[in-house]
């Protein structure tokens, strides 16, 4: 007799499809094959009921000698096998972070800089080291932050491997942001195999997407920051037609694009340590929106209790979850049960896991408006149980306890996954955005997006003075002219430092009083343009 608790895993493999489901059990089952026979530390992060670790942090190096070099990071372990390496990852430059994913053990971490750019890392060519030993007893989040690496002259270890650079896709270079962050929708990274791979093999997805943190251009200080998470087995071109209905002149769209199979106590601490500690992303009082969509809402509620209270976090003024399973998902309990393959974000989504339970076990933050998106059309065929949206029943959409904590709640009839495409839905997000005050006066967010000097410049110049003159030129000479104020004290003092009433003693303030004496013309044409403004 076909038993009601297989008529629920078949509901659910065919939620998170279902022939994906058996390629990757398929897939599993190898990994745990080969690790019976021949184990190893590369292939036992690839088995999904083993614990990995999510390691991130600087290369440190206090000269600009390493500046748009390429560089690896590589970790070595001898658990298994003499200096097996078990991760790597490539990036340019020192300054941004580093991730990597690691089961449990003892480790060398190097790093290699590509001194004679043959595209090839040699062991002559290590430029810094670091052991680790990685457990639960020292980091029970498995989260390990803050490993800065020091970049040294260059130093032989006979045992490490060359590496050969690989080919990959060229994309924007950034000042701020981690090499290979900036991308477009249609980069082939958000296909959705990468994403389906990102459930059932999360090591293998965090090869191709180390850093879970994508933008679509470069920082900018006067937008706002509006954070975007999908749910499992999605991608952030879930999002693609309220990013398009977007005021680009406001707002920046950033993506937490994670591996969804993952532990959801993991990828929520995460969250905090790269959005909202202000460690790795620090915006200052500028103000933060988050869109969340099914699961990406519980990382980002479990996220919020991670908070601190501290000066220096990010702050989230405008929550928005779209159709969440906060009070978790009834098929999950028995998909753990019965699965033959079981993904750490089912254990947690079952609603009686601890993951549940814990989740509202602290207030929001006094800061964050919660607005509550629900969907309640169910399309199935098939209906079976409660009111839903077609995947998460409305009782767990509008858990009593979320309901209580959020500021607003707005219905959709819409499925599960369409929700992201209703006018309406994008509409009512729009307006709930626009009630977020920016840090920036009016008068200078369309100052700022009349743009900077499309100019030449030489190597003298740092790439973040280049930033700031290429998309904030002319917004800073009207600040210099004194026809705008300031609008804090970090505005005042660049403005006197570049007025010469006190000494410059920072980078983008010397270049910037070099670039207005090597081109008076253009300060004079911004005068010009500009002229209606009143001096301040």
């Amino acid at each position: 007799m076909f038993k009601i608790s297989n008529l629920v895993i078949v509901l659910l493999a065919s939620m998170l499809t279902a022939c994906s489901y058996l390629k990757y059990s398929s897939i599993q089952a190898e990994y745990t094959k080969i690790q019976n026979a021949n184990p190893s530390q590369v292939n036992l992060k690839h088995l999904i009921d083993q614990e990995t670790f999510f390691i991130w942090g600087k290369p440190i190096v206090d000269s600009n000698h390493f500046s748009g070099m390429s560089m690896a990071i590589v970790a070595y372990s001898s658990k298994f096998k003499a200096n097996e390496r078990v991760d790597t990852m490539f990036f340019k430059g020192v300054g941004t972070h580093y991730g990597l994913n690691l089961p449990e053990g003892d480790y060398t971490l190097l790093i290699y800089a590509d001194l004679d750019q043959n595209e090839l890392f040699t062991p002559a060519e290590i430029v810094g080291m670091k052991t680790l030993t990685l457990d639960t007893n020292h980091f029970p989040e498995k989260i390990v932050k803050d490993i800065n690496i020091e970049i040294t002259d260059s130093f032989d270890i006979a045992w490490a491997e060359t590496i050969v650079m690989p080919r990959i896709m060229e994309t924007e270079e950034s000042v701020f942001y981690p090499a290979g962050t900036i991308r477009r929708l249609d980069d082939p990274i958000f296909n959705d195999e990468i994403a389906t791979m990102g459930m059932y093999d999360p090591a293998s997805f965090l090869e191709l997407a180390p850093t879970m943190f994508y933008a679509l251009e470069e920082n900018v200080a006067h937008k706002i920051p509006v954070i975007f998470v999908h749910g499992i087995g999605g991608n952030i071109r879930s999002f693609k037609q309220v990013i398009e209905s977007m005021d680009k002149d406001r707002y920046q769209a950033l993506f937490f694009y994670y591996p969804s199979g993952g532990d959801l106590d993991q990828l929520a601490e995460l969250f905090y340590d790269v959005y909202l500690s202000g460690d790795v992303m620090p915006i200052g009082h500028m103000p933060m929106i988050v869109v969340a969509h099914s699961m990406g809402g519980l990382i980002v509620r479990e996220a919020f209790n991670h908070y601190e209270g501290s000066a220096k976090e990010n702050k989230v003024d405008l929550f928005v979850s779209i159709a969440s399973p906060f009070g978790g998902h009834p098929s999950a309990a028995s998909g753990e049960r019965h699965g033959l393959i079981v993904l750490p974000s089912w254990i947690d989504l079952n609603p009686s896991s601890q993951f549940i339970k814990g989740l509202y076990r602290k207030p929001l933050p006094e800061s964050v408006n919660h607005q509550l998106y629900y969907a309640y059309n169910n399309k199935s065929m098939l209906k079976l149980g409660e009111n839903s949206d077609g995947v998460v029943p409305l009782s767990s959409q509008l858990h009593t306890e979320v309901q209580k904590q959020s500021n607003k709640q707005f219905g959709f009839n819409r499925s599960h996954v369409d929700i992201l495409e209703s006018e309406e839905m994008i509409a009512q997000l729009l307006v709930s955005m626009s009630e977020v005050e920016n840090i920036f006066p009016e008068l200078h967010i369309e100052l700022l997006s009349k743009g900077g000097f499309d100019v030449s410049l030489s190597d003298d110049y740092s790439a973040l003075t280049q930033h700031l003159i290429s998309y904030a030129g002319k917004y800073l000479v009207l600040m210099v002219k004194e026809k705008i104020e300031a609008i804090n004290p970090e505005q005042e003092r660049y403005i006197h430092a570049v007025q010469g009433k006190i000494v410059a003693t920072r980078n983008v303030e010397k270049e910037f009083i070099k670039f207005m004496k090597e081109h008076p013309d253009l300060v004079e044409s911004v005068l010009e343009e500009f002229k209606f403004l009143e001096p301040q």
